[in-house]
Parts: C-alpha cells; sequence; structure tokens
C-alpha cells in the first residue's frame, strides 16, 4: 500500500492535495494570525481569568493555547467546549469566542451571555453571524482567512489567540516565542510532507501503521491537546474513529483494559521535555502494547513540540485519508446536524 503515499499520486488527487498543501503552508498561518492579532484592543485592563469558548476544530485552538503557555501565563487559561459557558463569568473573564464559520449555535449564544455578565469579550471568526453579532456589540472582532475547511484554519487561529494573550498582558512575550518557535515547522515540512519518504517520514509510515484499525493516541498532559487533535483529525478527515488515552490518568483506569480489540494500535507522543515519573509510565506501556505501538518523537521545547506533532497529526489523517481513497473535506453528518440545529439559533 505504501505507493499509494508516493508524492506523484497524492498531489494527483486535488481533494488530498488541497488539504496537503494547507498543511504545507502552516507556517505561514501562524504569522497572519499573529499579525492579525497584534492590533486588537481590549478595554479593562489585564484579565485574571482567561477563558477559551468554541468547539471542534475551533475548539482545539484554545486547548494548544492553554498547552503553550500556562506556565508562564498571569492567570489561569481555561478552555471549555461545553454546550453553554460557566456561570461564574465575571467582568474581570477574558471570553475569547472562537467559531471559524462563525455559525456554531453554542458560541453565538455565549455572546449574549458573555454581555450579561459584562465580561471581557474577543471574537474570531472569518464572518457570518458572529462576525455580525460582534459588530451589533462593540465586541473586538479578529477576522482570519475566509473559505477554508475550517480544521485546517487552526494555525491561523491559534497564531491570533496567541497575540491577544500578549496584548492583554496575559502571557508577556507569547507572540514572539511562538514567532521564534516557527522554524521547527520547516524541518516539518522537509520530514513529513508529500516529497519525504519512508523511513524518514514518520507520517507516511504511521499512517500506513494505522491502516485497517482502531486507533488510540497516547500522550501525557503537555501534548495531550495534540493526541485530542489527532482524534479529531482522523474522525474528519480519513473518517475514522480514534480513542484519547492520556497519562498519568488513565494509568489508574484504562490501563487495564489494554489492549482493548484486536484491531488496536497505538500511537504514543514522546517530547525531550517530559518528567522522569510520566517517561517511566510510558516505556510501561511500550512494553505493555509492543508490536502494537507506534511511538513518535518530537524534539525542542514545549511550543515546538506542540507545533511541530500538530503538523504530523495533521499530515498522518490526510495519508490515511489517501490510503482509504477518501475525500478528506466533506464532513456530511457533521453538516447535516448543523442544519438541524439552525432553527435553534438566537
Amino acid at each position: 500500500m505504501s505507493f499509494l503515499l508516493s508524492s506523484e499520486l497524492l498531489r494527483a488527487r486535488s481533494s488530498i492535495n488541497s488539504m496537503l498543501q494547507l498543511i504545507d503552508n502552516q507556517k505561514a498561518l501562524y504569522l497572519k494570525g499573529l499579525e492579525s492579532g497584534r492590533g486588537v484592543s481590549i478595554a479593562g485592563g489585564e484579565p485574571g481569568l482567561v477563558l477559551f469558548y468554541g468547539l471542534g476544530g475551533s475548539g482545539i485552538v484554545g486547548h494548544l493555547a492553554s498547552s503553550m503557555f500556562s506556565p508562564e501565563s498571569s492567570a489561569p487559561l481555561i478552555v471549555y467546549t461545553t454546550s453553554a459557558p460557566p456561570s461564574w463569568i465575571t467582568q474581570d473573564t477574558l471570553v475569547v469566542l472562537i467559531s471559524y464559520s462563525g455559525e456554531t449555535i453554542e458560541v453565538l449564544n455565549a455572546v449574549n451571555f458573555a454581555l450579561s455578565k459584562k465580561a471581557k469579550m474577543v471574537a474570531i471568526c472569518s464572518g457570518g453571524s458572529l462576525e455580525r453579532k460582534a459588530r451589533e456589540s462593540g465586541v473586538p472582532l479578529l477576522k482570519v482567512t475566509p473559505n477554508l475547511t475550517p480544521r485546517m484554519a487552526v494555525p491561523e487561529m491559534l497564531g491570533c489567540v496567541v497575540s491577544i494573550l500578549e496584548s492583554v498582558n496575559t502571557v508577556r512575550g507569547a507572540a514572539s516565542t511562538l514567532s521564534a518557535a516557527l522554524y521547527i515547522l520547516d524541518e516539518g515540512v522537509r520530514n513529513f510532507s508529500a516529497e519525504a519518504e519512508t523511513p524518514v517520514n514518520t507520517a507516511k509510515t504511521a499512517s500506513l501503521f494505522l491502516l485497517d484499525s482502531l486507533p488510540h493516541a497516547i500522550s501525557e498532559s503537555t501534548l495531550y491537546p495534540v493526541a485530542l487533535r489527532l482524534k479529531n483529525q482522523l474522525n474528519e478527515n480519513a473518517k475514522l474513529p480514534c480513542i484519547v488515552i492520556d497519562v498519568p490518568e488513565s494509568m489508574h483506569n484504562t490501563l487495564e483494559a489494554l489492549p482493548q480489540t484486536e484491531r488496536d494500535r497505538y500511537i504514543q507522543f514522546r517530547w525531550s521535555g517530559e518528567d522522569r515519573l510520566i517517561g517511566a509510565q510510558l516505556e510501561f506501556l511500550k512494553k505493555l502494547l509492543n508490536q502494537r505501538l507506534f511511538e513518535a518523537h518530537f524534539m525542542g521545547g514545549r511550543v515546538e513540540a506542540i507545533l511541530q506533532s500538530t503538523m504530523w497529526s495533521d499530515y498522518v489523517s490526510i495519508y490515511l485519508a489517501a490510503l482509504r481513497n477518501i475525500d478528506p473535506a466533506p464532513v456530511s453528518k457533521i453538516a447535516a446536524l448543523r442544519r438541524e440545529l439552525e432553527r435553534l439559533k438566537t
């Protein structure tokens, strides 16, 4: 099956190639988001808490930002992906509303709720109803590139969020830290893009490893958002289910059930900054799962590791879509649900 992952065949399929080009271009998208976010002005001083509110491809943005910058943040960075924002929002809370389409019903409803709490707010979208509501309510608005597949707009939206964190003095130097780390994506393109072949291209190797399996993504807390991103991308791009196993929590429950089925295959994320206790548990899993497990190693600091492993996960999902002869772009069931919920918008 590896011949299906040749650059000639991958680039010849327009649906696959268009997604691969967006991954190849992630560095430029991050930079565009960083630049857009520098222009935002949020009144009211430094927030006591930052709440990221969004779902799906937009929701992962908050997870990634929190994992990248929580250790340096002067305020808690909280991610909510529930049906409604929490009741404890106050005037001291900065609510970052993220919906690429601008039509996510939960995010639209959250605008009115946050306004009733007199919270600080900023909206990120490509247009739609969220843009309209933000403009009508005087909420600061950052517009991102329109007409992208929403889940592939994550780098630009994340760049916006990082600049926001710096502009409100929650994470000093956040934008320059992210910008300085983006060199790692050049290395990622060299090693993981369609033109890179196995064994150097571990994204292609991992996709072959996962073919005809039930994928599981294993990570510790720093790379948990990346494991979640891999799950989401496999769901939407390759139309495959995926289970996320977080360490150490899952070592107190899920461990006893592993492996779960005959089809189980495991991707284990590793990075150079993991501590000894985590490392020992991941090594235990490596011995337990043996040939069912594929380890993906990422170097650099926390931000670099998150950037590159996210890019790697995106490539894996597209290569699996190619192997399964699936167009990664359409999400017909999600679209059908959105049509059902359209009548509930306020």
